[in-house]
């Protein structure tokens, strides 16, 4: 009996379970040491080895975080601990408060539910992210679809967007020549082909979900409706690095002080500069060449370089040659100074030039409107940049963009509004090349929107799918429920959510990038563009073009 509770004290455990267990296990192991040593020794200790290693494996799973600051803050160190308070949560880091972030954030709210709860922390670097003048604005349809699914059509999108019911389209001549219209309400409810009927009207108030909306009033309508209690937003973060094997984010904020916390899952929601597209990018490369290296290692130097070379293709945005004068008015509520006509206020007018064209529309909610007018040119990128904060351009001057517009000939009703805008950009239109996966080969890092796919805006199509690369993700996660914390889970509704928006994306960027190249096309390509517009809305088929990409692929 001494000889097998001497046995029974030295005995040790393995070291990944030793490293887990708390001191209440241990006190606990210490009072059975005292007890009945000899009575059925070989079942306790099978049993008590069962216990140390559930109990490893339990906090093997939970996230835990550090700060790369200042061990000694006390106020980091709080920030520490916020996203493992309990091993159930499942965290979730959005990197970025646009349109894709924030829908991003509602829909994992909305639709995701572990075993008890789920926590989101939303960080983006420019501190005036929800700022009321930031940005123009822009069509949404597919994405008013995604708002209805989550529950707050009415407050996000019937509270802010201006009603879209046409888009009329001219030649910048002296006749003014009709090329096309498209009725986006007779588009929808004639449909027998694309269920539009079904997908694209409301299904409360029997509206057609088309409409054009702020950026700045979308922005604050998706935050008011987040729960505060298990979402935080944080404004002037600078995103430093992401892990993909971790999950790990470095971050800097403004006052100086660097964090390095850890999520379950990384949403990269940073726009066309993305850090994380390329975290994603480099994480499948170098799995990849692991896997190279196994079959191949005399051939790996030069598979290396190759891969490098079009790993940094797939990383850095392209120029199209396109560049987009973007001018807002102010608020047009003065009925006795109407900047632009009532009547016109549901329609998109576009103006087609040689090596240019112009579009006009009205974005915003009741006594909120605002007029933007795009003026896209085909010329070289000079100093423009794809401005992912949507700063105005101080050098961008009223004057300056009123003489290039008369040198693209646009006419009066064009250069009216463009004296009426308060504020201007300048903006580089760029693109992203497909990828194959959205998602790092961990399961930790993730992307939507322009992160994932920017596309020039010709379709305007940009937040559409944004939003609902959103909705598809919460759902693909949704649809394995608590067992979405595990690597392995959570890797495989990743990979379905890839393999469901990439197609139709992609199908849309390259649509996209056609008709921008088409619509700013210089001599026998303007010709050519004009002739081919007008014999397609003679036969109907810039309305089923418009209708193909507003369409919502779920």
């Amino acid at each position: 009996r001494r000889r097998r509770r001497r046995r029974k004290s030295t005995m040790s455990f393995p070291a990944t379970a030793t490293r887990g267990a708390s001191s209440s296990s241990w006190w606990w192991s210490n009072v059975q040491r005292t007890d009945d040593v000899a009575q059925n020794h070989h079942h306790h200790h099978h049993r008590k080895r069962h216990l140390y290693r559930n109990e490893a494996r339990r906090r093997r799973r939970a996230p835990t975080t550090r700060n790369v600051a200042s061990s000694s803050s006390r106020g980091a160190e709080e920030g520490r601990s916020s996203d493992a308070k309990d091993d159930d949560a499942f965290s979730v880091c959005v990197l970025g408060c646009g349109p894709a972030g924030l829908t991003t954030a509602l829909a994992i709210q909305k639709l995701v539910v572990p075993t008890k709860d789920t926590r989101v922390v939303l960080f983006d670097k420019n501190p005036n992210a929800m700022d009321g003048n930031l940005g123009g604005g822009f069509n949404i349809n597919g994405g008013a679809a995604v708002l209805e699914k989550l529950g707050v059509y009415d407050e996000v999108f019937s509270e802010n967007a201006n009603k879209l019911r046409g888009v009329l389209s001219r030649r910048c001549d002296k006749d003014r020549t009709r090329l096309f219209d498209v009725d986006v309400e007779e588009e929808v409810r004639s449909d027998f082909l694309l269920n539009a009927k079904e997908l694209l009207v409301n299904k409360k108030s029997g509206e057609v979900m088309a409409g054009t909306v702020m950026r700045a009033d979308l922005n604050k309508g998706l935050r008011e409706v987040l729960n505060e209690e298990t979402c935080e937003v944080e404004l002037g973060c600078e995103i430093v690095s992401v892990n993909a094997e971790s999950g790990e984010i470095e971050l800097r904020r403004k006052d100086g002080t660097a964090e390095t916390r850890r999520f379950d899952l990384i949403v990269g929601a940073d726009g066309i500069d993305s850090l994380a597209r390329k975290c994603v990018v480099e994480s499948n490369r170098s799995s990849s060449s692991r896997s190279s290296k196994n079959n191949n290692n005399d051939n790996n130097n030069s598979n290396e370089s190759d891969r490098s070379g079009s790993t940094n293709s797939l990383e850095e945005p392209i120029y199209s040659g396109i560049k987009i004068l973007f001018g807002v008015t102010g608020v047009d509520d003065k009925p006795e100074d109407l900047i632009r006509d009532v009547s016109e206020q549901t329609t998109a007018h576009q103006w087609f030039g040689d090596g240019a064209y112009s579009l006009v529309f009205t974005g915003g909610g009741e006594n909120k409107k605002r007029h933007n007018l795009a003026f896209c040119s085909n010329e070289p990128l000079g100093s423009a940049n794809s401005n992912p904060s949507w700063r105005a351009n101080s050098s961008v001057t009223k004057e300056y963009a009123h003489n290039k517009m008369m040198k693209a000939n646009m006419p009066a009703d064009v250069l009216r509004i463009c004296l009426r805008c308060e504020r201007f950009f300048e903006i580089g239109v760029f693109f992203h090349e497909p990828l194959d996966t959205w998602s790092s080969p961990s399961g930790k890092v993730v992307l939507v929107g322009d992160a994932a796919h920017a596309m020039p805006p010709f379709l305007g199509q940009g937040a559409n799918q944004a939003m609902q690369d959103a909705y598809v993700l919460a759902k693909c996660l949704s649809s394995f429920g608590p067992d979405i914390k595990d690597p392995n889970t959570r890797n495989e509704a990743l990979q379905t959510y890839s393999n469901t928006r990439r197609p139709p994306t992609e199908a849309i960027m390259n649509a996209s990038r056609f008709v921008g190249a088409l619509e700013t096309g210089k001599g026998p390509v303007s010709l050519f563009r004009d002739v081919a517009f007008f014999v397609a809305g003679t036969f109907g088929i810039t309305g089923k073009i418009f209708l193909s990409g507003a369409m919502p692929r779920l």
